[in-house]
């Protein structure tokens, strides 16, 4: 998605959100939602892929509450490097192992919600200059909603679908 507009992006990542939220609601009708995912990906199950949206949305709002104070961010996270993300995805996933998959839907309710008002906070020079924050180091604001926001949703439902072999409807 390449825009320039707040209100875009607030939109693609509700709408993201709740096609996310729809196909979970359709494997709980369905009695799915607990079900192990096939093969050896990462994540596991609904709960594991949820969990991951979690940690990076709580990830996003740390690298904000530190560089809007003027400081550094560890972007991605203390101790790990773009290189290392995989380590870093497992030790998150690890995180919330003894999570419910309510707690962790209650939480992602919220920290989307966050996340959306974060975006409703700035205006669209402010999420989509890239010099507008040194802490985003030559990316813009935007971006890192967008990449922890909308298109981590789209990720997110790819992998769920997948993980169970969710027939797919073009």
């Amino acid at each position: 998605m390449a825009t320039q507009q707040r209100d875009a992006l607030i939109q693609r990542n509700d709408d993201e959100f709740a096609q996310l939220k729809q196909v979970v609601a359709q494997l709980r009708d369905d009695g799915r939602i607990d079900e192990a995912f096939a093969g050896d990906a990462r994540d596991r199950n609904v709960r594991d892929v949820l969990a991951h949206l979690l940690a990076w949305h709580l990830l996003l709002e740390g690298w904000y509450e530190e560089g809007m104070i003027g400081g550094t961010p560890a972007i991605p996270a203390d101790g790990y490097t773009w290189r290392e993300l995989d380590a870093l995805n497992v030790v998150l996933r690890d995180r919330y192992q003894h999570a419910s998959l309510a707690e962790i839907e209650y939480r992602l309710d919220l920290s989307h919600a966050g996340l959306q008002r974060l975006l409703r906070a700035h205006s669209d020079e402010e999420l989509f200059d890239e010099a507008a924050y040194p802490w985003t180091v030559g990316s813009h604001l935007g971006e890192f909603c967008l990449e922890c926001g909308g298109n981590h949703y789209a990720w997110a439902r790819e992998a769920i679908m997948t993980g169970l072999a969710v027939p797919q409807h073009p």
